[in-house]
């Protein structure tokens, strides 16, 4: 079995870690509850482009900040709030026992998440790290799945674990995947159903059935 997992909110706790991140900016600047609020928004759960987002903190809450500064602040000071799970490593470490392959398929620059897998410990427990800076494709585009299977191509069970409907499920899927979804207690958007779906990285990983014995995609 070859597993691709999502990092941000999939392997680790990245909402968290922005959400106190975003607090002790908005204490910096003396602002309030609706400007956390705004901020929290404003990131759309790391979605916004960091020099986006970068631009717009500037206007309003840090005048005068200049943006490219604030962007690295952006990518790398919530890492040292980044998490992961225990359970998650436990489960991590017995699928490996059971000779599971392990990749880390995440969108990113590559300094800012091979620092968050050193940080919380998962450094160690893979096989492969494949990051769209580093390989010039983001999830969905199929270049980035194919970096990825390459790093185990001759398994014929592989999953693409993540909570992004679009970018890590039918991404995933239209690579030819089965594919994992944490849904962190949202309802499934589109028609087509993940091969499995569960609210937290621990209960799918419950979920998956032994090598070899994987349901239909």
């Amino acid at each position: 079995m070859h597993l691709l997992l999502d990092l941000d909110n999939t392997l680790v706790d990245r909402e968290r870690a922005f959400a106190r991140w975003a607090e002790g900016l908005v204490a910096q600047v003396g602002g309030g509850p609706a400007d956390l609020a705004w901020l929290l928004s404003a990131d759309a759960d790391g979605l916004t482009p960091r020099r986006e987002l970068a631009t717009r903190i500037a206007e309003r809450l840090l005048p005068r900040a200049a943006p490219d500064h604030l962007e690295q602040r952006l990518l790398m000071e919530h890492v040292e709030h980044v998490t992961c799970d225990p359970t998650v490593l436990a489960h991590l470490r017995r699928l490996r026992g059971q000779g599971a392959r392990l990749t880390v398929l995440t969108n990113g620059t590559g300094p800012q998440q091979r620092a968050k897998l050193e940080r919380t410990g998962l450094a160690v427990l893979l096989d492969a790290v494949v990051i769209s800076e580093e390989v010039g494709a983001s999830k969905p585009d199929p270049a980035i799945f194919a970096a990825a299977l390459a790093q185990a191509p001759s398994d014929p069970d592989t999953w693409m674990i993540g909570d992004h409907p679009e970018a890590d499920i039918r991404g995933g899927a239209a690579a030819g995947l089965r594919t994992g979804w944490v849904s962190r207690g949202r309802p499934w958007p589109y028609a087509e159903p993940p091969t499995l779906q569960a609210p937290t990285l621990g209960a799918l990983l419950d979920l998956l059935p032994p090598s070899g014995h994987s349901p239909a995609r």
